[in-house]
């Protein structure tokens, strides 16, 4: 990617901020373009450009339908000293997009945390009050959120983790504590057999052959890995 076109998305979105420091952490004087992703994929079948950069849940809908006929393919990332320090290792493989990865190889990328954060509102206000009443309604149906037909990246979340060196919204903290067992995260037992089920209806979706026992201990073990990074 040294001294080609590679496009980061529009100005200031997530892709720009992240693929900027990536291609600095890795000393890669890549040529930035900032087009709508959709533009870019269009400029990259017709090889104008050499890439495009792309953060996002997986699987993004972008690539969600491409094929070996399309004739691009995912880049690694290289997981350096540098890298490592700032992003979390992780894979994209055939379950995430059939048709660019094959089911027997994986593709090494990295994977970026997110965050909601809240300004410091003053009690009594209309935005306080407003951000309270959001709390209530996201945390209370937070788990309607993981079941089918949602994104599957929301059962990658943890309304209950700590980040160090900030303090949760009192609000927040308070709804907690009264929803103990609902804020709870599933048991071990539980949680393998939702990512089983999971990894089941993902194969079903994309037309692929089921994975065995084995693979999907495998990814699971892969998925607790990237969780334990993402709390610490």
């Amino acid at each position: 990617m040294a001294n080609q076109k590679v496009n980061l998305d529009l100005r200031g979105a997530g892709t720009a901020i992240t693929a900027g420091r990536l291609f600095e952490l890795l000393s890669i004087p890549a040529i930035a373009t900032n087009d709508d992703q959709e533009v870019a994929l269009d400029k990259l079948r017709r090889g104008e450009i050499a890439a495009i950069a792309f953060v996002a849940g997986k699987p993004a809908p972008i690539f969600r339908n491409l094929g070996a006929a399309d004739g691009l393919h995912f880049l690694p990332i290289p997981l350096t000293t540098a890298v490592a320090a700032s992003y979390i290792p992780t894979r994209l493989t055939s379950a995430d997009y059939p048709g660019l990865v094959p089911q027997d190889q994986a593709v090494d990328t990295i994977a970026v945390g997110a965050v909601l954060a809240a300004a410091n509102l003053w009690q009594g206000t209309e935005r306080y009050r407003n951000l309270v009443n959001f709390v209530e309604a996201f945390f209370t149906g937070f788990q309607s959120l993981l079941d089918p037909g949602h994104h599957p990246k929301w059962n990658e979340v943890n309304i209950t983790a700590e980040l160090p060196g900030w303090r949760r919204f009192p609000p927040a903290e308070q709804w907690l504590q009264r929803n103990t067992q609902l804020a709870a995260a599933p048991n071990l037992q539980n949680l393998r057999a939702i990512f089983s089920r999971f990894i089941d209806e993902r194969q079903q979706a994309s037309g692929g052959p089921p994975l065995s026992p084995e693979k999907k201990n495998e990814l699971f073990e892969q998925f607790e890995l990237w969780q334990k990074g993402q709390v610490h």
